[in-house]
């Protein structure tokens, strides 16, 4: 196994239609030993999905005190905390909940399971602000396909319209959305 981390660069054209985001941007992603290739492609679609200006890959994997993926303001105050599949620290989940009341707070997953469970137990810890956290689900089937062609050095061309995400690297497209916990858990019931 590793003993440090493993460095992913990816260059990304973004046109998010939804919200007029337009860039290309460099990404460096840095892959701990220990770190599931899930959780590292879960960071990759929040950079897609929820990209602003100044959002940082933060080293959530290591630190009880940082997201997974954050943003902050001229001012420096956290405008967007992200945090990707079951977070190593609950407790800096329910701190930022309860601290950044002004900032969009996301827990992106692709288990449906561990995104039920992240939601019971905030409910049991009597989190502060809870109905401002966004529970999204990445669906198997994009995570697969990304998982599939996905390299340590890649160029993705990346285009969100009406929620969709149609991604495209080496001739391969990929489509896919990004889905309330809500959402499937009706579709269940």
């Amino acid at each position: 196994m590793l003993s440090r981390a493993f460095r992913c660069q990816v260059r990304l054209s973004l046109s998010d239609v939804d919200r007029g985001v337009y860039v290309q941007e460099q990404i460096s992603l840095a892959q701990q030993p220990d770190e599931p290739d899930e959780h590292i492609l879960l960071r990759f679609l929040s950079y897609v999905f929820f990209y602003e200006e100044g959002l940082q890959d933060r080293d959530g994997w290591n630190l009880v005190a940082e997201p997974d993926l954050s943003a902050t303001d001229l001012t420096g105050d956290v405008t967007l905390w992200i945090e990707v599949g079951p977070p190593q620290q609950l407790k800096r989940l329910v701190r930022a909940l309860g601290r950044y009341k002004d900032a969009r707070i996301v827990a992106l997953f692709a288990d449906v399971d561990e995104a039920t469970t992240l939601r019971r137990e905030l409910v049991a810890q009597r989190a502060r602000n809870l109905d401002k956290l966004e529970i999204l689900l990445a669906t198997p089937r994009l995570m697969e396909r990304l998982e599939a062609i996905g390299s340590r050095s890649m160029e993705w061309d990346a285009t969100i319209t009406d929620g969709l995400l149609y991604l495209s690297c080496d001739g391969e497209v990929i489509e896919g959305r990004l889905r309330t916990l809500d959402e499937l858990l009706a579709e269940q019931a």
